[in-house]
Formats: C-alpha cells, sequence, structure tokens
C-alpha cells in the first residue's frame, strides 16, 4: 500500500473524512507553495537535494512542471533543465523552428522532453504513420545507428515534399535525433508527478496523518 493510500485511511479513521486523492483539484497554491518550500526529503520523485533545487527554481504552479520535473531526474538532462528554465522564466523569447514545432513543444517551453513529443515531430514533419514514427523514436533512444541510417532517408525526402528545403530537413532529423535520445515518456512522468502532487496535497493538509504514515503502522491498534 501507497504512503499516499495509507495516508488516506488514517485521515478516514482520525477525522472521519473520506478523500479521493484521484478527484483532488490540481491546482491548489496551497500544495504548490508546498512543494517550492518544502526541504524534508520524505516525497518519492522530489526527495534529493538536486530536485528540491530544481522545484523551487522552476517554482511549479501547474501540473505540467511537475511532470516536467520527473524529466529532470537523470543526471544527463541538466542541460535541457537549463534550457527549460531559461524559457519559462522568459517564454517571450522561444525561438521555434516552426509552427509544428511551436505546437508539439509549447507545454515544455520549447524544450523536447518526451518521446510522444519526438513522436509527433516526426509525423507532423513527414507524415510517417505514427506507429513507425514512434518505431523511429525507439532507434533513436537506443541510438540504434543502423536503424537510423534506413529511416533518415525517407524522413528528409518525405519532409521535402512537405516544402521544406533538403539542409531544412537535415536539421530538423539532426535536432530531432539529438535532444530526443534522453528523451522519457510523458504518460511515465504523468503518473509520477500525479503521485507527488497527491503526497503533498495531502502532507499540505494533514501533516500529521502523512508523517505516521511514512512508518507501515503507527500504533498496535492502527494497522493498515
Amino acid at each position: 500500500m501507497s504512503i499516499a493510500n495509507k495516508c488516506v485511511r488514517l485521515i478516514s479513521k482520525r477525522h472521519g473524512v473520506d478523500i479521493d486523492i484521484y478527484s483532488l483539484p490540481l491546482d491548489d497554491p496551497k500544495v504548490y507553495d508546498l512543494i517550492k518550500t518544502d526541504t524534508s526529503s520524505d516525497v518519492f520523485g522530489l526527495e534529493s537535494h538536486r530536485m528540491h533545487a530544481c522545484a523551487t527554481m522552476v517554482e511549479p504552479n501547474e501540473l505540467r512542471h511537475l511532470i516536467a520535473l520527473q524529466s529532470f531526474l537523470k543526471p544527463y538532462m541538466a542541460q535541457k533543465f537549463s534550457e527549460y528554465y531559461k524559457n519559462k522564466e522568459e517564454p517571450d523569447n522561444i525561438e521555434y523552428y516552426s509552427d509544428i514545432e511551436e505546437t508539439i513543444l509549447k507545454e515544455s517551453y520549447g524544450v523536447l522532453l518526451y518521446c510522444e513529443q519526438a513522436v509527433e515531430m516526426i509525423h507532423q514533419y513527414s507524415q510517417i504513420p505514427i506507429d513507425i514514427s514512434n518505431t523511429i523514436v525507439k532507434y533513436i533512444r537506443k541510438n540504434m545507428r543502423e536503424e537510423l541510417d534506413i529511416w533518415k532517408p525517407f524522413f528528409i525526402f518525405a519532409t521535402r515534399m512537405k516544402g521544406y528545403t533538403k539542409s531544412e530537413a537535415e536539421h530538423i532529423w539532426d535536432r530531432i535525433k539529438t535532444a530526443g535520445e534522453h528523451t522519457i515518456y510523458r504518460r511515465n512522468a504523468a503518473y509520477d508527478a500525479m503521485a507527488v502532487y497527491q503526497c503533498y496535497w495531502l502532507k499540505a493538509y494533514y501533516p500529521e496523518e502523512y508523517k505516521d504514515a511514512l512508518v507501515p503502522f503507527v500504533n498496535t491498534d492502527e494497522s493498515w
């Protein structure tokens, strides 16, 4: 049983309040204020000093910010964090390569963070079917050069058919390939981000119950 579920059961037992953690309002300022200022290490996903620093700098106030933070758990994403932070602070200065890129990357302030974004970019630029675009992104993430050497000419040709020059098509391919190597699946990041938000909501409104839920058993007469 998760800490959040244990906490919910404690709240129900102590206060007679039944909470559905899957129906919480996702725009609660009190929750985001706690995320920005919390220095403890008791919420999985934001427990490290580095992630606390990232959260403090980003100052999340939407779930999409928490989703993005999950991508920065990997050390080699540090460069992307710097770009993300800068672009979030100065959104008017973001330079998108095309309308396609702006539509797909606007959520993450012009930074390619998610596999789904890379898949959509390949599909939108070249009209290569989604399932094949997804396979290409898998090749990119695994750095499967032989397979990528096969698909690159198809992408270049198809992108040129949409009106881009050869040099533009190659630039787009290289951008997707370089940025896509360390992408994560947004659906997984969203699941983890939701868990982070749920824990912080419980911690913000029921701190004692959350603290007690961190241990397997609160008292000898309160078992799970």
